[in-house]
């Protein structure tokens, strides 16, 4: 399928966007690729959507959204199909799941209450508020001691939580008029070329739909957590460790989320996110002390990772169960989105295990995927409802890495917004700039100053600040600078997909020059962090060779300079690394620019190193195995 981007509206004001980009402007010529090169399509290959058990479960969860009821249907039908052959006779019971850990266990542990017998439909009690765990045994006979394990599952729910109910109703009685809600949907590494390569349908759904893109949405750092938490928060990845340190026991606490500002302006909150071992907040992290959302699903998802079958591909729990884990996040955003649809709410539903690891894989996502978007509009959830499908970058390492498209891919992520028509028709001039602004850069700041916006046009707070690492950045809903340019909205020349670079000789003396200084700053790096070990984890890095070079030249700024792109081959270990260096012609000075890219994978080569960053580049000295 070859899906039909709509023409640009060339009404609109400012310079028309010539063909062949995607921005225009004396500070930034994005560049409009081919989605289906053929350089690209060599790599990329259509997967088809395979179920994840023959069987259907032997139970699912009815929820009425109206009545605050769930009941657990009991499908008597499906035993025998569970049972082996020589088993007549089945017990089921289920237990409640809760957030158990304290300090830094608190986002690591799980409570399972008291497993509760059933044999038929069973309407849950109200203070099962999270999810369950549904356990069944068979045996030959009812009297038999031998019982073994024949059926596990996990079911997550929205049920009315007395507390969230109480300040709804506080705000309803101050505030007559009811706020716009936010549900943010997002996919780890996808870019938007990507998304219309590996995800047709969705991707045509979304523009047939009237949905608003920014096609000039650029990432400001390298992974997940500082691209989402510029989002959250509008601190750069330096403030994000130096505020809220992740690596310390409830310092995420001390973050100013947005999630927070949404919950002290009466809405109500939800996050959830997939794969709990590399979430966002808990890879080489110790998590939340504290649950940071009303509704949050990861003890649902730990105790799920624990008990139930994994399927994995490209190393990731693609089957958890008896459905994939995206369903897992997607229903789970669904039923939050239907059971507050009356009411003002905010969430972020992440999903990592489809798309992580490489650009083949959404493929088999993509008519999933198209379903629940459709079902947002089936379930009423886009009338009252801003919704914010997105992604963080595209993929980061894989052979697509080393073309043109895969450079760009990487930075430039999809972002797709939609907006109620009533909302549309209040703020005309938020429908103009939206419009203009598709073809204008922008970052994960302008989208958190949106966010910002829309918590002000509640009017139940106002004068909130711009984001502290960005603060020329602004909110989607104004018409951005059609001038701007990466410098000033806080993207560093690593990043930035505006610059016009030119291939140079890769073995001229300044280029040698700078991929001696990248190899360098490595070592400093992990010299660094090993400093007071008594034996050293890491090898030190050389430079085996030079594949790619290219230029950018400033003469006329500032402090003149070069950008100089490049990727380098280090050894020992092979690895591939891409570096923007910046050399300021008069002083004869290097600079790295935002941070070093890893291009192909390091898996086990850096299993002794536990600082993020520096897993790029350690190759360890001792190693399993080795």
């Amino acid at each position: 399928m070859v899906v039909n981007v709509p023409e640009d509206d060339e009404d609109l004001p400012g310079p028309r966007v010539p063909k062949g980009f995607l921005v225009w402007g004396p500070g930034c010529k994005m560049l409009d690729l081919d989605p289906l090169a053929d350089d690209v399509m060599r790599l990329f290959r259509k997967e088809r959507f395979e179920p994840c058990s023959p069987k259907k479960p032997l139970t699912t969860i009815e929820q009425d959204f109206e009545n605050n009821s769930v009941v657990l249907r009991f499908h008597r039908d499906q035993a025998e199909k569970h049972l082996p052959h020589y088993m007549k006779f089945i017990e089921c019971c289920y237990q409640s799941i809760e957030r158990s850990g304290v300090n830094e266990k608190a986002d690591k542990n799980f409570n399972l209450s008291e497993c509760k017998y059933f044999s038929h439909d069973v309407q849950l009690p109200p203070n099962v508020t999270n999810g369950i765990m549904v356990r069944c045994k068979g045996s030959v006979s009812e009297k038999a001691k031998t019982r073994k394990s024949v059926y596990t599952n996990v079911h997550a729910f929205i049920r009315k939580k007395p507390a969230v109910q109480e300040r709804l109703d506080r705000f309803r009685q101050s505030y007559k008029q009811r706020p716009l809600s936010v549900l943010m949907i997002g996919i780890d590494s996808i870019s938007r070329l990507n998304l219309i390569r590996a995800m047709p349908h969705t991707a045509q759904h979304l523009y047939d739909t009237g949905w608003f893109e920014l096609k000039g949405y650029n990432k400001i750092d390298d992974n997940t957590y500082p691209n989402l938490m510029a989002i959250l928060t509008g601190y750069n990845n330096t403030l994000a460790y130096d505020v809220c340190n992740p690596r310390k026991v409830g310092q995420l606490e001390t973050c100013p989320f947005l999630w927070k500002y949404f919950a002290d302006s009466g809405y109500v909150t939800a996050y959830a996110e997939d794969e709990a071992s590399i979430n966002t907040f808990n890879y080489h992290k110790f998590g939340f002390v504290k649950q940071p959302t009303d509704y949050y699903l990861r003890p649902m998802a730990l105790a799920a990772e624990k008990n139930l079958v994994k399927k994995l591909k490209n190393s990731l729990t693609f089957c958890l169960g008896y459905q994939h884990y995206a369903d897992f996040i997607y229903q789970y955003a669904l039923d939050f989105a239907t059971f507050y649809k009356d009411e003002p709410n905010f969430g972020l539903f992440w999903t990592n295990t489809f798309s992580h690891n490489d650009i083949s894989d959404p493929s088999s996502m993509d008519l999933r995927m198209k379903y629940y978007v459709e079902e947002l509009q089936s379930r009423g959830i886009l009338n009252n409802s801003m919704v914010i499908f997105f992604s963080d970058h595209g993929i980061r390492f894989g052979a697509v890495r080393s073309l043109l498209t895969g450079w760009l891919e990487e930075r430039l992520p999809f972002m797709f917004m939609w907006l109620p028509d009533w909302f549309k028709e209040e703020h005309p001039q938020i429908v103009q700039a939206l419009k203009v602004n598709r073809n204008r850069l922008t970052n994960p700041y302008d989208l958190h100053a949106t966010l910002k916006h829309v918590l002000e046009l509640s009017e139940r707070i106002d004068n909130l600040p711009t984001p502290l690492s960005c603060p020329n950045c602004q909110s989607i809903f104004q018409e951005m600078p059609w001038n701007r340019s990466c410098e000033e909205t806080s993207i560093a020349p690593h990043w930035c997909t505006c610059s016009d670079y030119e291939k140079i000789d890769k073995g001229s003396r300044l280029v040698q020059e700078a991929a001696g200084f990248v190899i360098d700053s490595i070592n400093e790096d992990l010299a660094q962090n090993q400093r007071n070990l008594t034996k050293k984890l890491c090898a030190k890095m050389q430079l085996k060779s030079t594949s790619l070079a290219k230029i950018a030249r400033y003469p006329d700024a500032e402090t003149p300079h070069n950008d100089y792109l490049l990727i380098i081959d280090g050894k020992p270990g092979n690895g591939k690394f891409e570096s923007t260096v910046r050399h300021y012609t008069k002083l004869n000075k290097f600079e790295i620019t935002g941070s070093i890219s890893r291009l192909n994978e390091y898996a086990s080569q850096s299993e002794c190193m536990h600082v993020d960053y520096l897993r790029k580049y350690c190759y360890c000295l001792r190693r399993k195995g080795g």
